[in-house]
Formats: structure tokens, C-alpha cells, sequence
């Protein structure tokens, strides 16, 4: 573990708590909470390891950081994902570094995929959902017409996801990369 590890950790569990408390109770994460966790992540990479390079720095935690928001974009633009969520992903990479956040969008994926699973069951969505996904295949190949009723909104706060697989990856960080 680096001596600025500690430090940076401690900036992305406050913004995590922070980000899982505005998402489950107000359905948002904040820029008051995104914004300054990407400026601290790369102001303290910087202070403490200047520029460097793919695996420390700035640069390190700035590509890790676009690299993970652009995971969500997609998502985003659908609007099936809020735009807090992007920025928590780029200001858990720009924290995390790279190669770190790669076990992080790994454990995020499969938290949210437990989340996911979890709240449809807890819902009773789950027939729902799958009929869902049933019709719009079936609108794909011609089979139906699509429908003009609207599906039932459903809100998964992936701040929670977001937060529990960068703890794991943090976990799993400390356990295996020492």
C-alpha cells in the first residue's frame, strides 16, 4: 500500500456513503459529492505522485476515471442510468488507478447484476420483467407490433452497486496487490 493510499480511500468511502445515501432516499447523487471526489482522486495523485504514467499519477487516475464512466454512457443516454452515476464511476477510477479499476468494474458489474436480481424479486417484477424483455425481442423480429402501453418505472439506485463493488475492490486490492 502506497502513503497516500490511505488518504485517497478514506475521500472515496465518504463520497460513497455519501453518493448511497442521496441515491436510495432522494434518487440522485449530487455534483457536490461527484465533482470534488474526481478533483481530490487526481489532486492527491498529483501532489503525491506527480504526472506519472499508466500505473500511478495523474495519468493513471485520469484514464482510469474516463475509462470507467464510459462504461455507463451508454446507459446515460438511454436514460436508464443517471448522469451521478457516471461521475461516481469516473471519480472511483480517478481514486482507484489503474490497474485497480479493473477489479472494480468487475465487482460493480456483478453487484449491480445481484442488485438488479434482488430488487425485481423483492418487487414481484420478476415475471413482468421478463415478458418485458419477451415483447421486445419478439417487436425485433417482426412477431408483434410494439406496444403503446408504457412499461412500469422502476428505480434501481446503482449508487448502492456502485459502492459496495469498490469496496470489494478495495478489499480485494488489499488482500492480493498488498
Amino acid at each position: 500500500m502506497t502513503p497516500v493510499q490511505p488518504v485517497l480511500w478514506t475521500i472515496l468511502g465518504v463520497a460513497l456513503v455519501m453518493a448511497v445515501v442521496t441515491d436510495v432516499l432522494r434518487r440522485i447523487i449530487p455534483n457536490v459529492v461527484t465533482y470534488p471526489l474526481v478533483v481530490l482522486g487526481l489532486g492527491v495523485r498529483g501532489w503525491a505522485e506527480g504526472w506519472g504514467g499508466l500505473h500511478s499519477g495523474v495519468v493513471s487516475g485520469a484514464v482510469a476515471g474516463a475509462g470507467l464512466a464510459l462504461l455507463l454512457v451508454p446507459g446515460a443516454l438511454r436514460g436508464r442510468m443517471g448522469w451521478g452515476d457516471v461521475k461516481l464511476m469516473a471519480g472511483v477510477g480517478c481514486v482507484l488507478g489503474f490497474p485497480a479499476v479493473l477489479a472494480a468494474a468487475a465487482f460493480i458489474s456483478l453487484v449491480g447484476a445481484l442488485q438488479a436480481v434482488v430488487t425485481l424479486l423483492w418487487q414481484g417484477a420478476v415475471w413482468d420483467t421478463l415478458a418485458a424483455v419477451a415483447r421486445r425481442w419478439a417487436v425485433r423480429a417482426k412477431w408483434m407490433r410494439e406496444e403503446t402501453l408504457p412499461a412500469p418505472a422502476r428505480h434501481i439506485p446503482y449508487g448502492v452497486s456502485i459502492a459496495l463493488g469498490t469496496f470489494w475492490a478495495m478489499w480485494w486490492q488489499q488482500q492480493h496487490l498488498g
